[in-house]
């Protein structure tokens, strides 16, 4: 297989807030986060993290974790910036609209030169004018809405949601699968994602499509998925969040489905793989990071650095996209020249420069979808859970679909959205 790279353009951004919607300190006052300082003495550098927390739907703790483990990192590890250590106040919006302004807010009178791993159900839709208004960036994090996709102030370093059902979408279709059933949520974002995939499956020259909503809570899913068997698919989407994967994946063992069954990377936890046991074995993940267990430096880096502050964090989706985003806040505040401010910060990214990546694959704002200008990096890997393990999933020969792939070493990584003409 040819190794490249394309501009994309994507028809389903309405995924991004879909994949959350199945998927710390009080917004009222961002404390410090109480990272080592290193021993360092100059004036702390102050980055700002508004993160949804305490919410039934969806958790950041771990983010906040590991915000907390990569500035102590950069400051006893790296020296901090020029000397001076690097410290993120990290605020729980409750993901209310209303929190999430105060944590912004609050945080920009604290003195933070730029917000880094924004993950917030709310800050897209309702805080993000504000930090435009006041020129303040956000270094990678895990985009949600529809704003954080084109807004000039935020620079991610992954595709967020949007990019694990579409790139599970084109692993199938390249590895020869024709018609794909979608399981997603009975709310109006899990319809999107239903919709959303049925015209990239077509773009991608599926044969046949079949979708059908779940309720979440339910405590029984073995009648939706008897329902998406009798349809006979070659391979299956669940567009299902942690809570009720488990039970999901034992209805289709139940079932007898025999079909390919892809997740994005939110249920892919080892809470979930030990409820859900045999019945997760054979599992096709989209992540936007490598797997937890892949021998690079990189990882060795990320599980070097928890294993001083927090040896029990595993290496999840969730983490790695913190970490990269840490990182590649690190090396934008040490190519500044001159004084470190929220001005200075948002002029260095918005130079484009591409950027290697951090358990991620390489930005470059050249493959940024049409739509999504600011996504530098829309690619995601494909993993397949086989033994208590995730082993990338190849793709021998994608055909009429390898714009949609870039191999990278030994590893193969897809753009779900379609290719740009």
């Amino acid at each position: 297989m040819k190794s490249r790279s394309r501009s994309l353009r994507t028809g389903a951004a309405a995924i991004a807030v879909a994949a959350l919607a199945l998927a710390g300190c009080s917004a009222e006052e961002p404390k410090d986060a109480g990272a080592g300082t290193g021993g360092l003495k100059g004036d702390p550098i102050k980055l700002g993290s508004i993160l949804t927390i305490t919410n039934p739907a969806w958790s950041n703790a771990s983010v906040k974790t590991v915000n907390e483990a990569w500035a102590s990192h950069i400051n006893t590890d790296l020296g901090g910036i020029g000397g001076r250590p690097v410290v993120v106040e990290s605020c729980d919006d409750h993901g209310d609209p209303a929190k999430t302004s105060q944590c912004l807010n609050n945080l920009i009178d604290s003195g933070v030169v730029s917000l880094v791993n924004d993950s917030s159900l709310a800050f897209g839709a309702n805080a993000l004018p504000a930090a435009e208004k006041a020129g303040l960036a956000n270094i990678g994090g895990w985009p949600v809405s529809p704003d954080e996709y084109t807004s000039k102030v935020n620079f991610p370093t992954t595709p967020g949601a949007v990019g694990s059902y579409p790139a599970i979408a084109v692993h199938f279709a390249a590895t020869g699968s024709k018609k794909l059933a979608v399981a997603y949520t009975n709310t109006p974002s899990g319809q999107q994602v239903g919709e959303a995939l049925k015209k990239l499956w077509t773009e991608l020259g599926g044969a046949a499509y079949f979708m059908t909503e779940f309720d979440p809570t339910a405590t029984d899913f073995t009648p939706t998925l008897t329902k998406i068997a009798a349809e006979k698919p070659d391979a299956v989407i669940l567009a299902v969040g942690e809570g009720p994967a488990p039970r999901m994946l034992q209805a289709a063992k139940i079932a007898g489905l025999t079909a390919k069954i892809g997740v994005s990377a939110t249920p892919a936890t080892k809470k979930v793989f030990d409820a859900a046991g045999e019945a997760a074995n054979g599992l096709y993940i989209a992540f936007a990071s490598v797997p937890s267990d892949y021998d690079s430096a990189d990882a060795k880096t990320y599980r070097d650095v928890l294993a001083k502050s927090s040896p029990g964090l595993e290496l999840t989706n969730q983490t790695a996209v913190a970490a990269s985003s840490m990182q590649y806040a690190y090396d934008i505040l040490s190519s500044i020249k001159g004084d470190i401010t929220k001005e200075s910060v948002l002029k260095k990214l918005q130079e484009n420069t591409p950027w290697k990546g951090f358990l991620t694959h390489p930005t470059d704002p050249a493959h940024a979808p049409e739509s999504m200008p600011q996504i530098s990096n829309p690619y995601n890997l494909v993993s397949q859970y086989k033994d208590g393990r995730f082993t990338p999933a190849p793709i021998d020969d994608p055909g009429n679909l390898a714009d949609h792939i870039d191999v990278v070493g030994e590893l193969t990584w897809i753009a779900g959205t379609p290719p740009k003409r």
